[in-house]
């Protein structure tokens, strides 16, 4: 399970990233299911990528990632209202030290992604016409099929993603929980002590490891 909970982030840091150049036509729907086929058909096609040699994913990621990602919301909302005390330096530190972890934890599940495909599933509809949820499904041969849920929210002329769930965990919620326990005891130092060591140390591909 703690292979396929990190392969979610695959999808997350994909589909994240090219959210911002939707249409504001396309359906959230759309959006998801087309980005993760093409994600899906690019790791099939380029074996290095499967792999994840180093030198490809950094390329996908700076191409197809990093131009249309907004890090800076989206590690706001992981390090929650502690955000509010920390200063430019800070903000600029966790905030790449965050992206590193994660394209750690992305480079790591390219080698689980490359045999499933991606399957609409039931959404759940929202009462907030800003906010929507898109449910699918990843399905491989004799695997169990993994269900990932995402979260959208239209900023008046696109739809962009701000979290994704797999196996009922939320990814940003995730690491706020976990960054909310080391800021109550140790403050933002802390917290950028205990990123630089994950980051040092080789962050795990499971999203559920503790930063302790």
């Amino acid at each position: 399970m703690r292979k396929l909970i990190s392969l979610v982030v695959v999808f997350f840091l994909s589909v994240f990233g090219a959210a911002a150049t939707a249409e504001p036509s396309v359906s959230p729907e759309k959006l998801v299911m087309e980005v993760s086929t093409q994600v899906l058909d690019e790791i099939k096609k380029d074996p290095a990528l499967a792999a994840a040699d180093p030198s490809h994913v950094n390329q996908l990621v700076d191409k197809k990632i990093l131009p249309y990602t907004d890090f800076a919301t989206m590690t706001r909302m992981a390090v929650g209202p502690a955000w509010r005390k920390a200063d430019e330096a800070q903000r600029k530190e966790i905030m790449q030290l965050f992206r590193t972890l994660l394209v750690a934890v992305y480079s790591g599940a390219l080698k689980e992604a490359n045999n499933y495909t991606v399957e609409l599933a039931k959404s759940r509809p929202s009462n907030d016409p800003r906010l929507t949820i898109v449910r699918t499904r990843l399905v491989a041969s004799q695997r169990d099929p993994i269900q990932l849920d995402y979260r959208l929210m239209n900023t008046g002329k696109d739809w962009k993603i701000f979290d994704v769930c797999v196996g009922g965990v939320w990814l940003v919620e995730n690491y706020r929980s976990q960054f909310a326990s080391v800021i109550g005891n140790s403050g933002l130092t802390g917290l950028i002590a205990q990123l630089k060591d994950r980051v040092q140390t080789g962050p795990t591909r499971n999203i559920n490891k503790k930063i302790e």
